[in-house]
């Protein structure tokens, strides 16, 4: 059992959940806590699930507890119901948090022993560094036969205004017998990524087919 806190700043951010339920291998949703003091809550700061296209699926909202004294406790709530959301999401996952102010989120839970293994949709999926620990983005691997890759196949990192500041595409390793691997390229010099992902930082990795693995491997 441990926790980790996330470092939120105004507007949007991704955010790969690092530890799953104990017991389990899915997170549950109401794992990731919002450090927010109950007389302090915006009504702005909410989870998306976005779909393929990039478009909002879900949201849930912050909801601050009116009487913790009676065991009422915070949490997320449905956008459309108001009820608390009951939701878990698989390991690896990705969500968007829009924040209000610069805050915190508290993910905890147990570190999985398992490699996070997702299938891709064609288009967008929200992934990212779901482990505790620092990350190199040649850590996310995908499953793509070297005489198969579109060169469409690319990670972001994006702003809290939703913009890509980076690019990485994937680069199928020509010769190798010779030791050569297959990795994630600089989209501006053509270079290897050599490039550090942070614990719970999530991305966007667009993917041309569906049924493509994404992997993370665990933290321990």
């Amino acid at each position: 059992m441990g926790y980790q806190k996330v470092q939120l700043q105004p507007g949007f951010n991704f955010v790969a959940p690092q530890f799953v339920a104990v017991g389990g291998d899915t997170i549950d949703l109401q794992s990731v806590r919002l450090d927010v003091a109950d007389d302090d809550v915006s009504y702005v700061d909410n989870i998306q699930i976005l779909d393929d296209g990039g478009a909002t699926i879900a949201s849930y909202f912050w909801y601050p507890a009116a009487d913790t004294a009676s065991g009422e406790k915070s949490g997320w709530v449905d956008g459309d119901t108001g009820d608390l959301a009951d939701i878990t999401l698989d390991n690896g996952l990705g969500i968007l948090i829009e924040a209000n102010d610069e805050s915190t989120v508290t993910v905890a839970g147990e570190v999985s022993r398992a490699t996070s293994s997702v299938e891709s949709v064609a288009g967008f999926n929200w992934v990212g560094n779901s482990t505790p620990k620092a990350i190199d983005i040649q850590d996310i691997q995908i499953d793509v036969a070297d005489d198969d890759v579109s060169y469409v196949d690319n990670i972001q990192i994006l702003d809290e205004g939703g913009a890509t500041i980076a690019s990485y595409f994937w680069y199928p390793a020509a010769d190798t017998a010779s030791g050569e691997k297959s990795g994630w390229v600089d989209g501006e010099t053509g270079d290897l990524a050599e490039v550090t992902l942070e614990p719970g930082q999530g991305v966007l990795l667009e993917t041309q087919d569906e049924g493509i693995t994404i992997t993370v491997p665990s933290a321990l």
